[in-house]
Order: C-alpha cells, then sequence, then structure tokens
C-alpha cells in the first residue's frame, strides 16, 4: 500500500456513504443554474454543513456576470432568474406539457421573458438550411429533436421563430419513457435581445406531437415565461483544510451546477468531497493523524465558466496547487444507470505520478469486501483507466498555459445522464463511500508525502509503462501478422508508439523527482527502473522485428533494416502553434459558419474523443510543431484516425484565431 495500513483503516471506519447521501439530497434541492440564485443558494448550504463539522476556513467567492468579456475565449455568462414558465397544449388536445414550478428543468436554461400563442412547426434536428426549406417559422415555435441551444441560434435568432420545443427521440425499440432532457440556450453576447424561449417535452409529448404534425393536424400552444436575462451573480466556494507547509496545495473539486434534481450529475461528485472534507478534519481533530504536511483545498463551482473565473482571478492561490482531483458523478447505482467509474488520466503532454496515485487506490477499492451491514449495492465495484478526456472542469488544469496535474474520477455512461431521471433513487450509499473512499486516501496521499511509499509509486509507474509497451507491440503484430497494413508502413509507427510509451514512462518517473522528495536510495530505484523500461524496449523491438519479417515474407517485400526507416520522416511540411490563453472552450466552435458548425455537432456524435483531440492539439503546439508529429501522437494516445480530419480541425481553429499555421 502507498499508506500505513492503520491510516487506510481509519479512512475505511470513518467514511460514510449514508451521510454522502444525506448531502446529495440536501445539495439536489436546488435549481443549481450558472448565474442564477439556485446556484448561490447551493453553495450556502454547503457552506453551512461545513460550519456544522469543521472550523475550516471558507469563502464564497463572488464574481459579476452580465454578458460582458471575456477570460481567453470564455465570454462572460449573463445572470439569469426566474419566476415561471408554463407550456400548454391548446390543439389538437388541451394539455400542460411543462411547468417550472413542479419540474424546474422542464424550461431551458438562459430562457426569457415571453407570452406567445402560436403554431407549432416540425423541423426535425432543425440545423441546416434545408430542414427549414418550405416551412415558415416565423412567429411559429419548432420542435425539434437537436439540442435547444443549436436549434435556437438556428431557427429563433436567424428564421425568427417565437420558441424551441425539444425532445429525445427514441432509438430503435425502446419503450416511450416520460423523461425531459437539460437544455439550455446559452446566448452568446450579443444576442440578449434576439433570445426567445425553449421548453424540453417528455418523450411521449414530443412523439405525440411530432407525429400529429407528420399527420397534417395542426397543434398549437400557449407559452408563458417570466424569467430575465442581465446582470447577476456567479459563485465559487472554497474550504481550505490547512497543512503544516501552506505554499503546497492539494485541490479537490466539483462542479455543483445542473438542474434541479442533477442527483449523479453533480451533486453526487460535491457530496463526495464533503464527506473527504468531514471524514479528513474529523481524523485531525480526534488525533488519529497529524495535520497534514500539505493544504487541502475544496472547491465548489458551477461547471467551466465558474472553474476558469476562479483560475483567472485567484493567480495567487493557484500558484500553490500541486495536483487537481475532479469529481464529476461518482455516485449512482450502477445496477440502475449501466454505469462503472472510470479514471481518466492527464494527458500525455503533462505526465503525472497522479495517475498512479489514485489509479492504486481504485485497485484497492475495487479489491475490498464490501459490509453489507453498510448498505448499498452488492454489485462489484468495477472502474476503467481511461485515456485523457477534455469533458470536465480538469481540463482547465492540464492546459499548457496552466500545467497543473488534474483527472477526474466520472461515471459512465448513465442511462439517467442529464434527464429530469437523474434522481436521488438512483444514488447508491456504497457506491458514495468508495467514492469517496477513493477521493480521501487519494487527498492523503497527496498530501502526507512523508507517509508514501515512494518505492511502491515508482514501480507502479515502470509497470504502467510497461503494460502500455506490451499493449503497442500486442496491436503492431497483430497488425503485422495479419497483414491488415503496408509493412513498411506499419512498422515504423510501432517502432515510433513504442518510442512514445517508453519516453511517457520515463518522463513520468522524472516527474516523480519534482513531484515528490526522493532521498539518494530511492533516486537509485528511479534509475533502475528507468534502465528496467529500456530492456522492456529492446525487447518488445525484437519481437515487433519478427513480426516485420514475417510480415514482409508473406507479402513478398525484402525486409528493411532499422536505419533505413526514418521514424521522424513525414509527407507534409505543415507546422502549427497556438495563440490562445487557457483551454478553449467546446462552445467556441459555435462561432464557425453554420455549415462548418453542423460538421461538428455531427463529428462529435460519431467520435467521442474529439473534444480531447482538440485540447491535446492545442496542448502539443505550445511552440511550432508539426501537425504529423501532432496527429502521430494524438493516433498513439486515442487511437487512429485520419490526417485529414485533424487538417480540417486545424483549418477552422486558424480561422477562429486559436491556432497559427505556416509552411516550412
Amino acid at each position: 500500500m502507498l499508506l500505513p495500513d492503520d491510516m487506510i483503516e481509519t479512512v475505511v471506519d470513518t467514511v460514510s456513504g449514508i451521510k454522502a447521501l444525506d448531502y446529495v439530497i440536501g445539495i439536489s434541492q436546488f435549481h443549481r443554474i450558472q448565474a442564477s440564485p439556485g446556484l448561490m443558494d447551493s453553495l450556502e448550504y454547503v457552506k453551512a454543513e461545513i460550519e456544522k463539522i469543521s472550523s475550516v476556513k471558507t469563502k464564497i467567492h463572488v464574481y459579476d456576470v452580465k454578458g460582458e468579456g471575456s477570460i481567453g475565449k470564455w465570454e462572460n455568462l449573463f445572470g439569469w432568474s426566474v419566476e415561471s414558465g408554463t407550456l400548454e397544449l391548446l390543439e389538437p388536445e388541451k394539455k400542460t406539457l411543462a411547468d417550472y414550478s413542479s419540474e424546474p428543468i422542464s424550461l431551458a436554461v438562459f430562457s426569457s421573458n415571453s407570452q406567445v400563442e402560436a403554431e407549432v412547426v416540425y423541423v426535425g434536428k432543425g440545423l441546416l438550411p434545408e430542414d427549414y426549406e418550405g416551412k415558415n417559422v416565423k412567429g411559429k415555435i419548432v420542435l425539434t429533436t437537436s439540442r435547444a441551444s443549436l436549434a435556437h441560434k438556428v431557427a429563433c435568432i436567424a428564421n425568427g421563430a417565437a420558441g424551441v420545443l425539444t425532445f429525445v427521440p427514441p432509438s430503435g425499440k425502446d419503450e416511450i419513457a416520460n423523461l425531459r432532457r437539460y437544455e439550455g440556450l446559452w446566448p452568446e453576447q450579443g444576442e440578449k435581445d434576439e433570445v426567445r424561449f425553449g421548453f424540453a417535452l417528455t418523450q411521449a409529448d414530443g412523439v405525440k406531437m411530432r407525429d400529429w404534425l407528420l399527420e397534417g393536424k395542426t397543434v398549437k400552444v400557449k407559452a408563458n415565461v417570466k424569467a430575465e436575462l442581465g446582470q447577476g451573480k456567479q459563485g465559487a466556494l472554497s474550504a481550505l483544510l490547512e497543512g503544516k507547509d501552506k505554499s503546497k496545495e492539494i485541490w479537490l473539486v466539483a462542479h455543483i451546477c445542473h438542474p434541479h434534481p442533477g442527483a449523479n450529475d453533480n451533486a453526487s461528485g460535491s457530496a463526495a468531497i464533503l464527506e473527504t472534507l468531514r471524514t479528513i478534519n474529523h481524523m485531525i481533530t480526534s488525533g488519529k493523524i497529524e495535520q497534514p504536511d500539505y493544504s487541502i483545498r475544496f472547491i465548489w463551482m458551477p461547471e467551466w465558466n465558474g472553474m476558469i473565473e476562479y483560475i483567472h482571478n485567484e493567480m495567487e492561490t493557484l500558484s500553490r496547487c500541486k495536483f487537481v482531483i475532479n469529481a464529476d458523478m461518482v455516485g449512482a447505482n450502477p445496477c440502475l444507470s449501466g454505469s462503472i467509474m472510470n479514471m481518466f488520466r492527464t494527458p500525455h503532454s503533462l505526465p503525472s505520478t497522479l495517475n498512479n496515485v489514485i489509479s492504486h487506490w481504485l485497485c484497492v477499492e475495487s479489491d475490498r469486501k464490501h459490509d453489507p451491514s453498510k448498505g448499498g449495492s452488492l454489485a462489484p465495484f468495477k472502474w476503467q483507466y481511461q485515456p485523457y478526456s477534455a469533458g470536465s472542469d480538469h481540463y482547465m488544469f492540464t492546459d499548457s498555459t496552466v500545467s497543473i496535474p488534474a483527472i477526474m474520477l466520472n461515471q459512465f455512461p448513465d442511462k439517467f445522464y442529464h434527464t429530469s431521471t437523474d434522481t436521488v433513487d438512483k444514488i447508491d450509499v456504497g457506491q458514495m463511500a468508495r467514492a469517496a473512499r477513493v477521493v480521501t486516501l487519494s487527498a492523503l496521499t497527496l498530501a502526507h508525502p512523508r507517509f508514501v511509499c515512494k518505492e511502491r509509486l515508482l514501480a507502479i509507474v515502470r509497470n504502467e509503462a510497461a503494460e502500455l509497451m506490451q499493449k503497442v507491440t500486442i496491436d503492431g503484430t497483430t497488425t503485422l501478422g495479419r497483414c491488415l497494413e503496408n509493412p513498411e508502413k506499419a512498422y515504423p509507427r510501432i517502432l515510433r508508439w513504442l518510442g512514445l510509451a517508453k519516453n511517457l514512462g520515463v518522463r513520468t518517473l522524472d516527474q516523480a523527482e519534482e513531484e515528490w522528495y526522493l532521498i539518494e536510495e530511492q533516486k537509485e530505484i528511479k534509475d533502475a527502473l528507468k534502465t528496467s523500461l529500456e530492456m522492456n524496449y529492446t525487447t518488445e523491438m525484437v519481437v515487433a522485428r519478427k513480426a516485420y519479417l514475417g510480415a514482409c515474407a508473406e507479402v513478398g517485400l525484402e525486409a528493411k533494416d532499422e536505419s533505413q526507416f526514418d521514424l521522424e520522416a513525414f509527407e507534409k511540411n505543415t507546422q502549427v502553434k497556438r495563440n490562445l490563453k487557457y483551454a478553449l472552450p467546446p462552445s467556441s466552435l459555435g462561432n464557425l459558419d453554420p455549415e462548418r458548425f453542423v460538421k461538428y455537432v455531427q463529428l462529435f456524435e460519431k467520435q467521442p474523443h474529439l473534444g480531447s483531440w482538440i485540447d491535446e492539439l492545442l496542448n502539443l503546439s505550445v511552440d511550432w510543431t508539426r501537425l504529423e508529429d501532432i496527429w502521430d501522437r494524438l493516433c498513439f494516445q486515442f487511437g487512429k484516425f485520419d490526417l485529414t480530419m485533424l487538417e480540417g480541425i486545424v483549418s477552422d481553429l486558424k480561422d477562429l484565431g486559436v491556432l497559427e499555421v505556416r509552411e516550412e
């Protein structure tokens, strides 16, 4: 173990899944939308709970929002407040379709004042000009299967529609569900006067209305929204558990925003770090552990915009941050949600032993026998070590302009994700306890470096790199053995990727000396493990060579020596360099022309790693770098994809002023 057994057992005895569930219930009662009063109320709730259990320093950082200015490419939000919002079906039947007072999630976030009685027009996805051919939507209300933010921009702002109604189309033979999707309009600066409204229909109501319209029936609704866009407050709550060395901090972060109920997303992550605070504080005050060497800071904020506000405005505090753990959706019952825990590592551009610390405790938790007396699902605790993902607040830290190692713990897939069915009854006390134990043990490992077994940590780093090299060899020998590709194309790539895997391990071992204090003997172990990686690398090279010779014999090619391959040779000389401070918001792609933007909407549906490709592309282009070299590294990290796709992305990012491009 990385920590002494008595410290581990104390954590196990102290963490309470039941208490964590209480926190989920408390947080999920609020409609926690960015820059809204409900968000600030949820922060006050957490602050009050901390004050009940601890005397740690807390502060709610308040930032003004008014839809003006930006931080990097992150535009300042509008403040948003809601009094009411109703949607009534008038024809061909009478029915209340949505009521904000009973289901806040039914009103699209950032809807504006509207009193409209109008016919409904079905536009399908409603994103392309052909979706509107032969349809007059001006002054009418459109029904769409797309996200409200996308359809509103085209239907309302560009084509004069009075509002949008969205629903989730059934997939295959799925039963029609009584659920609503979390929707928002997210207007850009300068669009305030053009913002209309949106409602999320239940799937059943949406399908029925679509079918009526396709049958040629008239569908008429009445919408009444009392909501204001304008000035408001954005907040972030920080709680500091001080260490002996106040110049170094470990950050545990969780976005507290999302519509009521938003139980797993992300009342669960917010509750997990709150339970971690309660646990560590109790262990210190009861004398079971020492005050940590490094401070531990807990941060609750609205996702993305709130995090970038905190990073930008609290630079002195940020300078003390060594590591970040982001808890985002960690408490759902896996038997109900269909999800498992995922640990999304740091990008290869930012090697760190943080990955190995978190994965160690996930392994320990997975092996731990569940105590039925503590309640919760008896399902095994399953988890996966995943490539870097740019899908939550941690990517603001791993961006090359900040460069702080950060990982995300996240349950996915979750069939209740971003819908009205993400309710407290789906949260499992056992899962909450497991998540809180992983976060607590990881935080104590990072904040109590004197107690950590560095030798074990260094060996774990070496083993991860060795496994990665083995994977490259297995995949490569399969390609060569089955003659799936020209051996003279496949073999150099295998050699390059083996080098990348080895170098990642070596860089991480070197980083260990920066991230942890190593005595001379431990430095010698580190160097011995680097030598071990070189030996592994040589062995894998021999295996790859044999597979290459066999492939050449199979297809009738004369095998070449390694010296005849130029592993650094690429066909093109395009170079790129980033021109951007802070991470790129996904919404920035919305500034492209509509046709190109729709292309990205479609790409994101097919390519789950697309956002991560873009983020890591920017991380790897701090200085002028060959595009094909970046592409090769992205393929190694996320899986193979066409270079032409990356060239198209680069062209679009150049047009957005994010990248510079030159030919050498």
